[in-house]
């Protein structure tokens, strides 16, 4: 049997014995979350699963409510993590952390530094994106030296393909879908607060997208 039969076959048992009709929606969402944040690979946590429920308006899962239920919830959570593969793991900088005896500020220092690296992770797929984009010069442009006359001057009819990725890089909505958001002319992480484009890169990838490509 596969990892992926293994985990789907736990999910249909677990399910058929949960008989709370509030349990059960949390139980289905959490598994809409874990298909997702897989996909993206990111790493599966209760406070990724919250913001992932938060961020379509759902009123649960939380973390906490998560870790509260041991047997069901946190238990098919495990499940999920304990088959996920990350194809990068990030190197731990938080290594020696003095230990904090109270239990609800370490969950709370857990949970932020949980949100630092989703928005890193965010940030290097954006990053990554662009340097998909043909013709885009991403080492001048995230230093600032690439202006809209030198946009124009690279490609006078630019691909489809690059202008629908700078498109999708200003819409707000599925800017907020990765921890990130639009401020002041800016584009930064929701939670680090740390800068992905400057407002010179902001007003290059302006001109990229309003460029037609007829």
């Amino acid at each position: 049997m596969t990892p992926s039969e293994t985990v789907s076959k736990a999910f249909e048992q677990m399910a058929s014995e949960i008989t709370n009709p509030r349990q059960r929606e949390s139980f289905e969402r959490i598994k809409t979350a874990c298909d997702y944040l897989e996909e993206q690979k990111l790493k599966l946590s209760p406070g990724a699963i919250e913001r992932y429920c938060r961020d379509r308006g759902w009123d649960g899962p939380k973390a906490q409510s998560i870790r509260n239920s041991k047997d069901v919830l946190l238990k098919y959570l495990r499940l999920r993590a304990s088959h996920q593969m990350l194809a990068e793991p990030r190197k731990r900088t938080d290594r020696g952390a003095p230990l904090i005896a109270d239990e609800s500020l370490r969950a709370y220092v857990q949970l932020l530094q949980e949100e630092r690296d989703q928005a890193v992770a965010s940030i290097a797929r954006i990053e990554r994106g662009l340097r998909s984009i043909p013709g885009l010069r991403v080492d001048e442009l995230l230093l600032g030296k690439t202006t809209t006359a030198e946009l124009d001057h690279q490609s006078s009819r630019p691909s489809p393909m690059a202008v629908e990725a700078a498109r999708r890089l200003l819409d707000p909505y599925l800017l907020s879908k990765v921890g990130l958001e639009i401020f002041k002319g800016r584009i930064r992480g929701v939670v680090t607060k740390e800068v992905l484009l400057e407002k010179d890169h902001f007003t290059a990838m302006e001109a990229l997208a309003s460029m037609s490509t007829q």
